[in-house]
């Protein structure tokens, strides 16, 4: 199994968790997730990754996040999804510093597929549009492990290689897609905002059901070192979109 995004398994039907839904004015909705590292996320290692990364609660500039380090390693964190509604919070809004980078050649091969920070956004699998093949090993996998591999992801990484709004193929399945959001200086908070629906739709068509977000610092292929915080993950309507000047 490839250590790309559609490998978030097991975990994400472990937890059964209702978001609360804030009412703004009118149809105007927010849901904002528990801080990162705390109650409802769980962490997510990799078989053939033995180093894993450090994912530490804390608070910071008023935030509160949770610090990432990489050395040489990888592992996610991981928060179920049940009650999101792309159709009215299509807009994901979070923000991230990374205090420590990568020096990537090249993010589109295997050996490079390492980022200082991404979040992930994982839906529900379609059957419909899966080969033989897939729906062979999806089976095994409940069969032999008792869980449910997820669909498609949407990948929205940090990269100084990549310029922001570039996207391809994670190197390990096309069924993650990558995103570049460019980067910024070291050590200072970036806040983004990014249109889930319309990037789904844009490189796979209508969406399912969302299954998760995960969020993951990871340098195991590449062997160097990442930092990076995580705050404020939000989804909300276009009517009250978080960082608006950042959507893009």
């Amino acid at each position: 199994m490839p250590r790309g995004s559609w490998a978030i398994v097991g975990l994400l039907g472990c937890v059964g968790l209702a978001l609360a839904f804030a009412s703004l004015a009118g149809d105007l909705r927010q849901v904002a997730l528990p801080p990162p590292g705390r109650e409802g996320w769980e962490p997510l290692t990799f078989p053939k990754v033995s180093s894993h990364t450090r994912y530490m609660p804390n608070s910071i500039d008023d935030r509160e996040g949770v610090r990432a380090e990489s050395r040489c390693a990888a592992s996610a964190l991981v928060y179920p999804l049940d009650d999101i509604d792309l159709a009215q919070t299509p807009l994901l809004g979070w923000e991230w510093r990374v205090e420590r980078a990568l020096e990537i050649a090249d993010h589109r091969v295997k050996a490079g597929d390492d980022f200082a920070a991404r979040v992930y956004v994982i839906f529900e699998f379609e059957p419909k549009h899966a080969s033989r093949w897939e729906r062979i090993r999806r089976r095994a996998a409940r069969s032999v492990f008792g869980i449910e591999l997820p669909g498609n992801a949407l990948n929205y990484v940090w990269s100084s290689r990549e310029r922001a709004g570039a996207t391809w193929d994670n190197p390990y399945t096309e069924r993650s897609k990558m995103i570049s959001r460019g980067n910024g200086p070291l050590g200072a908070w970036r806040s983004e905002a990014v249109d889930v629906l319309a990037d789904y739709r844009r490189l796979f068509g209508e969406p399912p059901g969302l299954k998760a977000v995960a969020l993951m610092t990871d340098s195991d292929d590449s062997c160097q070192e990442a930092t990076a915080y995580y705050a404020n993950l939000v989804f909300t309507s276009p009517e009250n979109r978080p960082h608006a000047a950042e959507l893009r």
